[in-house]
């Protein structure tokens, strides 16, 4: 049986645990207001972007292919008929630290799904966030290789963060020829709900169709070509930083929700610890009242 000592420094060290998990609960409930808004805020210009590209694609399919017969830089975005089936692009976003519950475990269970299926391929991978950079980092294959990685830019994420991933997607996107980029990340829906989303980045012909609502023909000035060649690095800029920024809110939800678990959960403990407590303080007293009975009745005796 334990003593009233240990009993009692459990209690006190799960108190001291207690506290910590309610002043991460208070971080993060207080920095989540934050990343709603400029969440909120990044999404009508990103669905904007991809509406506006949307509109160029029929021009941009109509553009004139390469004197070497291949496809077109251009046309590459949507259709990319000349990327390499065998070699795959693949973004995963994650979390810098644990504690919050399933939000990384949903996802890089996602990314071993992803690797398992093709595993007979080339996965070149963009890991953004702690947790995934080391997951990843422990694949020993030779045909998974990381070729971007950024840590600590939760919760500060800027715009420089997503110009930084998009280059990077796009260069390697055209320079090791990939067939298409695919992203894993966590959406966020509520503060009690993150959705694991799982799609595709690059061609944008993967990307949900946008409803055509005219058929009006535009006047583009100085032309479609340099409107277009402008305008696809903004919008691969800005749907990185959207989605990096849902990613941050998801992360301090789960985050806020695990913590508030983890500290009921240790009240309860202390509760049960308590109960326990009193039990051994008084099966004490019980044998100490018992002695001094049985060595009365042996004096009398």
């Amino acid at each position: 049986m334990e003593s009233l000592r240990d009993i009692r420094q459990n209690i006190k060290a799960i108190k001291s645990t207690q506290q910590i998990m309610q002043t991460m609960k208070m971080i993060s409930s207080a920095r989540i207001r934050k990343a709603q808004d400029a969440m909120e805020n990044a999404r009508p210009f990103a669905t904007k972007m991809l509406e506006m590209v949307a509109d160029l694609k029929q021009e941009v399919l109509t553009f004139p292919e390469p004197d070497d017969g291949k496809e077109s830089w251009a046309s590459r975005f949507f259709v990319n008929k000349t990327g390499d089936p065998q070699r795959l692009g693949l973004v995963v976003i994650t979390g810098d630290k644990g504690l919050a519950g399933s939000f990384n475990a949903v996802i890089l269970r996602e990314a071993v799904s992803f690797l398992k299926k093709h595993q007979d391929k080339e996965i070149f991978v963009f890991c953004i966030g702690k947790k995934g950079r080391d997951f990843i980092s422990r694949f020993r294959k030779k045909n998974i290789q990381i070729v971007y990685s950024s840590v600590g830019i939760f919760p500060k994420v800027t715009y420089a963060h997503a110009e930084l991933l998009g280059e990077a997607i796009l260069k390697e996107y055209f320079e090791r020829n990939l067939s298409s980029v695919t992203l894993i990340y966590n959406d966020f829906k509520s503060i009690g709900s993150q959705r694991l989303v799982s799609g595709p980045v690059l061609p944008f012909d993967l990307f949900p169709s946008v409803k055509e609502e005219d058929e009006t023909e535009f006047l583009f000035e100085p032309g479609i070509k340099e409107i277009f060649e402008t305008l696809v690095p903004r919008l691969v800029k800005a749907n990185m930083y959207r989605i990096l920024l849902e990613s941050q809110a998801s992360n301090l939800a789960a985050t806020m929700n695990a913590m508030d678990s983890a500290s009921k959960n240790a009240g309860e403990l202390v509760e049960a610890l308590g109960v326990k407590l009193n039990k051994v303080r008084q099966a004490g007293i019980t044998n100490e009242i018992l002695d001094i009975v049985n060595g009365a009745e042996a004096l009398n005796g």
